[in-house]
C-alpha cells in the first residue's frame, strides 16, 4: 500500500514539474525566443551524436544528404539545410554522454534553453530504445549466409602499423572480432581493411576454426605474402558449404587498389550452383567532402564494371550471378553507386533495408557499405541487412579501452546477406521451365539452342551483357547455332537461362 502511495506521489510530482515548464516542439526551428526559460519538449527526441557531456538530439534520426539526393540538386541543398538545422546540443553536466547509445530516444525532456540551439539538462533523463542487438538480422530463408565487413584488423608485427598498439590490445581486438563473427555465423566472410600479407587472414581463419571445428574455415590465398602497413580485402569461407573455383580476379591493377578489389567465383557444395563474389574497398574520403576524392571512387567503379563485363562476355565464370559487396566509401545517391546501377546492378539494401544504415558521420546515418547484384542474381537474394553492432556504439567500447564484448569491434556495421541459389539449369540438356503455365520449351545440345512453342513466337537470344545475338519471328520450332556459353532466351513473354556446351 505504501509503495502504491509513493508511486502515485511520484507521478503527481512529475506531472506538477511538467506543468511548470513551457511546452515546445523542436522541428529544426531556432530556440532563441526561449532563452533562459525552462521548457519541456512535448515529443520524442533521438540521440544522433555525443561528445563528453554533450548530446546531439533531433526530432528524427537524420540521414546524410548524399543518401537522399544527388549532390548539387535543389533536393540536396534542402536536405543539407535540414540536417544542419535539425540538431540541438543538450549539455548534461552530470552525465558522461558516451554511455548513451546512438539511436536512443528520450521523451518529454526538461531543460533550460541557453542559446538558439543549446539546452542544459540536470540529472540523467530516462533513455529508451537503447537495447543492443544480440542476434544477427533476419535475412529470410537463406541457404548461404554472406557477411561483408570492414574490420580495421592489423596484427602488431610491423613497425608503424595501424590498429592495435600492443599485443595486449590486439588480443582484446581479436577476442571482440571472434565474438562478432561467431555471432553472425556466416558461410563466407568478405572482409575489408585487413593487413597486407597473410598474417591477418590466417589469424581470423584460425580464430574461427578454434571456436567451431578444425579446418571448417579457409581463406583465399591471394599470393600476397609480404606483410606491410598496407590494407587489402580478402575472403574466408566455410569449406563444407562452398568451394572456390577459377582464379582470384583483380579488377584494378593500379598499385593503390590492386589488393582492394577482388573477385572470386564460388560453388555451393550441395547444389553445385555457382556465383561470383566481388569484394571492394573504394577510395576513402578525406574530410573535405565528396568532390576531392570522387574521381578515385569512380575509377574503382569503372574498373570493376569493365572487369566483370569482360569476364561475362568471354563466359569465363560460366554464370552471370554476381554479388558486389564492400566498403565503397560513398553514399547511396553518389556517382559511383549510380554508375553501378546504370550498368545494370541492383542496390539490394534499397530493396531490403532502405531506411537502415551502416555508418554514422557528423550525427547523420548513411550507407558506406553496399550490396549490389546482377539481374540474374537479384531473385536469389533472400535478404540484406546491416547488423548494428558498431556504428551506434561509443568509441569507449573499442578494444583500446579494454572492452571485450562483440560491440564496436570497428566503426562500420557489418552487412549480412542471404542467398538461395537457383539457376534452374540442367547442364546435360539445359532445358529450363520457369513459367507457371508452360507455353514453350527451351533446351540445348552442343553448339545449338532449341526452341519449341505452342504458338507463333518471337524468339530473342541475349548474351550475358544484354546484347542480342539471335532473333527469330513467328515460328513454332527453331534450332539456333551458337558458341559455347550461358544465354538468356526470351520466347514471347517467357524467359529462360540456357547453358550451351561446345
Amino acid at each position: 500500500m505504501r509503495k502504491f502511495i509513493l508511486t502515485l506521489s511520484f507521478v503527481w510530482l512529475y506531472s506538477f514539474i511538467l506543468s511548470a515548464q513551457t511546452p515546445i516542439v523542436f522541428n529544426g526551428n531556432d530556440l532563441s525566443s526561449y532563452v533562459n526559460q525552462e521548457v519541456v519538449f512535448n515529443q520524442t527526441l533521438h540521440v544522433c551524436g555525443h561528445y563528453y557531456h554533450n548530446l546531439y538530439l533531433s526530432y528524427e534520426r537524420l540521414r546524410q544528404p548524399e543518401e537522399t539526393a544527388i549532390i548539387g540538386t535543389p533536393e540536396y541543398i534542402n536536405d543539407s539545410i535540414q540536417c544542419a538545422n535539425g540538431i540541438i546540443t543538450v549539455y548534461l553536466p552530470n552525465v558522461l554522454t558516451d554511455t548513451v547509445r546512438l539511436g536512443s530516444t528520450v521523451s518529454n525532456l526538461i531543460g533550460t534553453v541557453t542559446d538558439a540551439r543549446r539546452v542544459t539538462v540536470y540529472g540523467r533523463p530516462p533513455f529508451n530504445n537503447n537495447n543492443r542487438p544480440t542476434v544477427s538480422p533476419n535475412i529470410g530463408d537463406a541457404r548461404l549466409v554472406i557477411c561483408a565487413a570492414n574490420l580495421q584488423y592489423y596484427c602488431p608485427e610491423w613497425e608503424g602499423t595501424y590498429g592495435a598498439e600492443s599485443n595486449e590490445e590486439f588480443a582484446t581486438q581479436h577476442l571482440k572480432l571472434m565474438k562478432a563473427l561467431g555471432n553472425i555465423n556466416a558461410d563466407i566472410y568478405a572482409v575489408a581493411e585487413i593487413q597486407d600479407g597473410l598474417t591477418a587472414l590466417q589469424s581470423i581463419t584460425n580464430g574461427l576454426n578454434a571456436q567451431t571445428a578444425p579446418n571448417r574455415y579457409a581463406y583465399i590465398n591471394d599470393n600476397n605474402t609480404q606483410t606491410t602497413t598496407y590494407t587489402k580485402v580478402g575472403f574466408i569461407y566455410r569449406t563444407d558449404k562452398v568451394s572456390p573455383v577459377l582464379e582470384l580476379g583483380l579488377p584494378n591493377t593500379t598499385y593503390s587498389f590492386k589488393k582492394r578489389q577482388y573477385v572470386q567465383a564460388f560453388i555451393e557444395n550441395t547444389t553445385q550452383e555457382r556465383f561470383i563474389l566481388s569484394m571492394n574497398h573504394f577510395k576513402a574520403k578525406d574530410g573535405t567532402g565528396s568532390a576531392s576524392t570522387n574521381a578515385a571512387r569512380m575509377a574503382n567503379a569503372e574498373c570493376l564494371v569493365d572487369f566483370l563485363d569482360e569476364k561475362l562476355s568471354s563466359n569465363y565464370y560460366q554464370d552471370s550471378d554476381i554479388l558486389i559487396l564492400g566498403d565503397l566509401n560513398c553514399s547511396t545517391m553518389e556517382e559511383p553507386i549510380r554508375y553501378l546501377i546504370e550498368n545494370g546492378y541492383e542496390n539490394q539494401l534499397q530493396v531490403h533495408a532502405p531506411n537502415e544504415y551502416s555508418y554514422v558521420y557528423d550525427d547523420c546515418v548513411l550507407y558506406l557499405d553496399h550490396v549490389l547484384t546482377s539481374p540474374s542474381m537479384s531473385s536469389q537474394i533472400t535478404g540484406a541487412m546491416p547488423y548494428h553492432v558498431n556504428a551506434d556504439e561509443s568509441y569507449k567500447f573499442s578494444y583500446s579501452y579494454g572492452d571485450t564484448t562483440l560491440y564496436r569491434y570497428a566503426d562500420h556495421d557489418p552487412i549480412v546477406v542471404g542467398l538461395k541459389l537457383s539457376s534452374g539449369i540442367d547442364t546435360t540438356e539445359s532445358r529450363v521451365s520457369t513459367p507457371l503455365i508452360e507455353q514453350s520449351k527451351v533446351w540445348s545440345r552442343p553448339g545449338i539452342i532449341i526452341v519449341e512453342s505452342n504458338s507463333p513466337a518471337t524468339i530473342t537470344v541475349y548474351n550475358l551483357l544484354g546484347s542480342t545475338v539471335a532473333m527469330r519471328n513467328g515460328i513454332y520450332h527453331t534450332e539456333i547455332g551458337i558458341p559455347q556459353g550461358l544465354y538468356l532466351v526470351r520466347v514471347n513473354r517467357e524467359t529462360f537461362k540456357v547453358w550451351v556446351a561446345k
